[in-house]
């Protein structure tokens, strides 16, 4: 090898090396760890302990899901003062590992929907490419782990624009196995279901929407449950999920 040759290696080497340094750096940086108000990052993928996951529970809104704003907001509704809320975002179908959680509100939850947290895309949202309609959030009531039976307050998931109306939510679920599925929605005080869908198959795995239409003049403002039931086609073992909720129509 010529001498010109040899430096012309060197240089070629120098440059991959210096490009793997920089993209272990950057991929140090997108970890999950604490920021600002909340602890977000790229984190392994954890293995569910359920046959059924709830992913996502929001308020049905689409506050132009296509582009990314500088900041991201999260709004709930409680309807009694709590200092246990536990909100997680995620990737609905995981591709970069994307989670949040342990944030921090710049004030205390209380009763009504001022519930409000927001944070900066530019740490990691921007970097991995991620759009708003890829997560899901989830708001947990009372627990911070996930369970066969959730309390959740649904969330308002928006950039810059928000409804004053609620008129549906959206459930977003993944099943470890592919199941044959029916889910419900009752009142908590018992009786008939308000909305049904029977013999559901979904593919073990793959994230899917369970949607409600709550503008019907019979959804009154209250508590509900949503039921998810049914069986894995492969061994029949059952599979269940519970969801309690609270709508209340009004944002304000």
């Amino acid at each position: 090898m010529t001498c010109a040759n040899r430096k012309r290696a060197g240089w070629i080497t120098a440059l991959l090396i210096g490009s793997v340094i920089l993209g272990a750096s950057a991929d140090q940086s997108l970890r999950y760890g604490p920021r600002a108000n909340r602890h977000e990052g790229i984190r392994a993928k954890k293995v569910a302990g359920f046959g059924v996951e709830l992913l996502s529970a929001l308020v049905e809104h689409r506050d132009n899901p296509q582009h990314t704003e500088d900041r991201w907001h999260i709004r709930f509704y409680l309807k009694q003062e709590t200092n246990s809320v536990h909100i997680v975002v995620r990737e609905l179908d995981y591709k970069e590992y994307y989670w949040m959680d342990k944030v921090q509100p710049q004030s205390p939850w209380n009763a009504g929907f001022d519930n409000v947290f927001s944070w900066q895309t530019g740490d990691v949202v921007g970097p991995l490419g991620l759009r708003i309609s890829e997560l899901g959030v989830v708001a947990r009531l009372g627990r911070e782990r996930a369970g066969a039976v959730e309390n959740v307050a649904p969330v308002l998931f928006y950039q810059s624009r928000f409804p004053t109306r609620v008129n549906g939510y959206a459930f977003q679920f993944k099943v470890r196995e592919t199941s044959e599925l029916t889910w419900a929605i009752y009142r908590q005080e018992g009786g008939e279901p308000v909305a049904t869908r029977k013999y559901w198959r979904q593919t073990g795995g793959r994230p899917f929407r369970v949607s409600w239409d709550a503008t019907s003049p019979a959804v009154a403002e209250g508590a509900y449950t949503l039921v998810l039931s049914g069986y894995a086609l492969s061994n029949n073992d059952p599979v269940s999920q519970t969801v309690k909720f609270y709508h209340q129509p009004l944002v304000r």
